[in-house]
């Protein structure tokens, strides 16, 4: 049923307010300084500390990873019972948080900004992409509450679409829900553990929270001694990927594990459960002081263009002008490697599909073999049933494998297109770096360029003609009791013709789909890039007019660090 007018939303009749005084006031000066510097690229960190702090000291628990590593079934486990939809294909297609609430119910929150209140058994109907296909029903996100997570209140669970799956479009995403982490769980499946794309997403967990840690699930699937061992390794791998100390927490839903759950949820509990306003406050200064940081680097370069002589201002000017023209060659080398990145996905993508070939020609020879006895009619009614019995085999088929080889196509190539294009955006913005050190004589590093992955949309399953020719318009002048055994072996000859067909239209597809998703980081990447080197040139531009504003903006910022009638707004970690 819709809310009605007099209805408060779900979250707000049971969640905490949010939080009011300081940290609202440390927000709100760092916002007007980027609004009156116009530094852009901080912007996205401004609205993660706002979200958090609309959120009070209700700390979001998200649980993030590929697809299949068990997020679902954990939280699960959390709650004692299956509220979250399992299953062996890509389910989670819309991010669902979940907290305690005296009565079992949910809240779905749509695009438009409508919110419909649903019990828990319709979950499913609005989160996974089987029963909201393409995401039809326009879901941004549903809000679940449920008694069964009274121990642990203070805690709100995300449960995030798995990273490399096939998502609900024009949602938020995994990748875009990671600046409003509050703390975070990086599930790892002990049959893949700790992959490229672990390592490089544990990073940029690590800029976003203090609180990190690592799920490895499935924990049942190998021996106590390589439990250990695999434990052992992928600690010896944190140590060289983060400064900051990662927990690593073997897990498993099946019996005779509970000693591993029981681990587990005492660490939450005694670390975030009870102390949750504690780690709220730990994970706000966190954010906090990040994006103040970021601040300071800009205003920072600015005083000391205000400050320097006439000609080391016109001389950076020069260089940032020059650098205005070489933008287009960067650019143009942008998508030059977005072709690459797209002919490499391609390649990959038709390998992948065409494995599948001689396997998927056998299944379906025999399926159908099994089926044609049941056929009866006339030539057109014949044919009508073949291409009705194709179809449906093939989406049957086709629809796994293409979950299946889609998610790795996912997962490896816009992690790499990720990681590419993050290194061009960062030669450029050394360059830019490098000139303001010699015309300034101070370090400058500039804001981090995070793409945005918009994940692709599953590719459909569409089947040809039964014939070149189209023989069953003449279904009146042949006679199947003849004919039938010769349309039947046309059928079956028509097998390997129709697999491939569909396994390279398949491929094309996903080439296709994850083409656009390397193009929009591309449009992102050039998008950044223009806007961090006009950031630059008005700062340095107006710095001698603005040095006032300047000053006051560094004092400021200074002045969040200071503590002031007894209390501190960003105080140091205890």
């Amino acid at each position: 049923m819709n809310t009605t007018p007099n209805e408060l939303p779900l979250m707000s009749r049971t969640g905490v307010a949010p939080q009011p005084g300081v940290p609202n006031e440390a927000v709100g000066r760092i916002a007007t300084i980027c609004r009156e510097f116009r530094l852009d690229a901080l912007l996205p960190q401004v609205e993660a500390c706002q979200e958090t702090l609309r959120d009070g000291d209700t700390v979001d628990v998200a649980v993030i990873g590929r697809f299949k590593a068990g997020k679902s079934s954990f939280l699960n486990s959390l709650i004692g019972r299956e509220v979250l939809p399992v299953a062996a294909v890509p389910l989670t297609a819309v991010v669902t948080r979940l907290r305690y609430g005296p009565q079992d119910r949910a809240l779905v929150r749509h695009l438009d900004g409508r919110e419909t209140e649903i019990p828990l058994g319709q979950l499913a109907e609005y989160v996974t992409e089987q029963r909201n296909p393409a995401n039809e029903k326009a879901v941004a996100m549903v809000d679940v509450e449920t008694s069964s997570l009274q121990p642990h209140q203070g805690i709100r669970f995300v449960d995030t679409p798995g990273l490399g799956s096939v998502f609900a479009h024009n949602t938020r995403t995994s990748m875009d829900w990671l600046p409003r982490v509050g703390a975070a769980l990086l599930a790892v499946s002990i049959d893949q553990p700790l992959s490229e794309y672990d390592a490089a997403l544990l990073k940029e967990l690590a800029k976003h929270t203090p609180e990190v840690s690592i799920l490895l699930t499935k924990a049942d699937l190998v021996t106590p001694q390589e439990l250990a061992d695999v434990t052992r390794f992928i600690g010896d791998q944190l140590g060289s990927l983060t400064k900051a100390t990662v927990r690593v927490f073997p897990f498993s839903i099946r019996p005779g594990y509970e000693g591993l759950r029981e681990t587990f949820q005492q660490h939450l509990l005694q670390h975030v459960a009870e102390r949750h306003e504690e780690r709220s406050r730990e994970i706000i200064r966190h954010k906090l002081r990040a994006l103040a940081e970021g601040c300071r680097q800009y205003l920072r370069m600015a005083r000391s263009a205000a400050s320097a002589a006439v000609e080391a201002r016109e001389q950076l000017a020069r260089q940032l002008g020059e650098e205005r023209q070489r933008l287009s060659a960067v650019q143009n080398e942008i998508w030059i490697l977005s072709l690459e990145l797209k002919r490499r996905v391609q390649a990959d993508a038709l390998e992948r599909c065409l494995r599948h070939s001689a396997e998927l020609i056998g299944r379906v020879r025999a399926s159908l073999r099994a089926a044609m006895p049941q056929w009866t009619g006339h030539l057109r009614r014949t044919a009508e049933q073949y291409a009705e019995w194709m179809s449906d085999t093939l989406h049957a088929e086709l629809g796994p494998l293409s979950h299946q080889e889609g998610d790795e196509l996912t997962a490896r190539h816009l992690a790499a297109a990720q990681e590419s294009l993050t290194r061009v955006v960062r030669g450029f913005q050394d360059r830019l770096a490098k000139e303001i050190t010699q015309a300034l004589h101070m370090t400058f590093a500039g804001a981090d360029f995070a793409g945005t992955i918009r994940h692709p949309e599953r590719p459909d399953v569409r089947v040809s003609r039964v014939f070149d020719i189209p023989f069953e318009i003449l279904w009146f002048v042949i006679a199947m009791s003849i004919f039938r055994p010769l349309v039947n072996r046309h059928f079956v000859r028509r097998i390997p013709w129709e697999v491939e067909k569909n396994l390279h239209r398949l491929a094309a597809q996903w080439s296709q789909a994850l083409g656009d998703s390397i193009d929009g980081l591309a449009r992102q990447a050039q998008q950044f890039m223009r806007e961090e080197l006009a950031t630059i040139e008005g700062l340095v531009s107006q710095a001698e007019d603005q040095r006032p504003a300047i000053e006051a903006a560094l004092a400021a910022l200074d002045a969040l660090d200071q503590p002031g009638d007894g209390r501190d707004e960003l105080p140091s970690a205890p």
